[in-house]
């Protein structure tokens, strides 16, 4: 069935589509986490660990499904060096999330009032110091695990979002209570920006704490990946047998059809010339 006219005007190339779905899947990723937390509060990193998971699935093969900048940071710093990323291309995703983000957390806003948690440690170098500590670790957890499950040799995969979104889960209930549970500077920001702009402000001093550990884990995290898998690349090339040497042994050992009917042409051709040839010599 043909599509209505009035739909194909709409169409949008693939870096287009790539910003549209990152915007989208950001918001209900991130709406998810106020809105879980304030229903649910024990359980909410349940929901946030499968809405993840929906949203990877469902927009993946669209975008990466990155949804936060830390990890399109990370995969990066991770492209082949014949696929670059330009600089242009990496800000339009980490705009697309942010924005999607601070929608996420304006709408919150508009359902719950100014009441609504957010990312934060407390006024304590001790506290920020483990809020840093507990955010750089599992956002390299995070970034880890979609490197290897979504960017590596491995890719071509059907669980990939399930290991992701329970990595985020896992997180969360590790160390939720320390930080936040973040692991994502998109989070941080849209929800502590909203905050702020309706009268509490104090999460805003320690934003830079989820953007310098988010970073710091996903750097270290394709720094680890790259290592690995030049490792592993250079393993398996040294398995493999050179292919240019198999093919010239196997063209040696066996020969073609065609290249034994001509040798077996040939042959009998020379028979026959020397045939020929002997009562000549007798007459000479």
């Amino acid at each position: 069935m043909e599509q209505p006219a009035c739909f194909k005007k709409y169409h949008l190339n693939s870096a287009k589509s790539a910003l549209v779905v990152e915007f989208v899947g950001t918001f209900l990723f991130v709406l998810t986490i106020p809105l879980s937390i304030i229903s649910s509060g024990e359980v909410a990193p349940l929901s946030i660990g499968f809405m993840l998971m929906a949203m990877i699935f469902c927009f993946g093969y669209i975008s990466g499904g990155h949804f936060n900048p830390a990890v399109t940071f990370a995969v990066v710093l991770c492209k082949p060096a014949d696929e670059p990323w330009n600089l242009g291309k990496r800000l339009a995703y980490w705009v697309a999330q942010i924005g999607g983000a601070c929608c996420a957390a304006l709408y919150c806003f508009m359902i719950h009032g100014t009441d609504f948690p957010t990312p934060d440690t407390a006024n304590d170098p001790i506290k920020i110091a483990r809020g840093f500590i507990a955010e750089s670790v599992y956002t390299f957890v995070l970034a880890s695990v979609v490197l290897h499950v979504a960017c590596s040799r491995q890719k071509d995969n059907n669980f990939y979002g399930f290991a992701i979104g329970m990595a985020v889960l896992s997180a969360a209930l590790c160390v939720g209570g320390v930080s936040g549970g973040a692991f994502n500077p998109a989070v941080a920001t849209g929800l502590i920006t909203i905050r702020c702009l309706t009268g509490y402000c104090v999460p805003m001093y320690h934003l830079w704490m989820y953007w310098a550990a988010e970073l710091l884990g996903a750097l270290v995290a394709a720094i680890i990946y790259t290592a690995v898998s030049d490792a592993m690349n250079e393993a398996d090339k040294a398995k493999r047998p050179d292919t240019d040497q198999v093919a010239l042994s196997s063209s040696v050992k066996t020969p073609t059809k065609q290249g034994s009917a001509v040798i077996s042409s040939a042959t009998a051709r020379a028979a026959s010339g020397t045939a020929d040839a002997n009562p000549l010599d007798a007459d000479n």
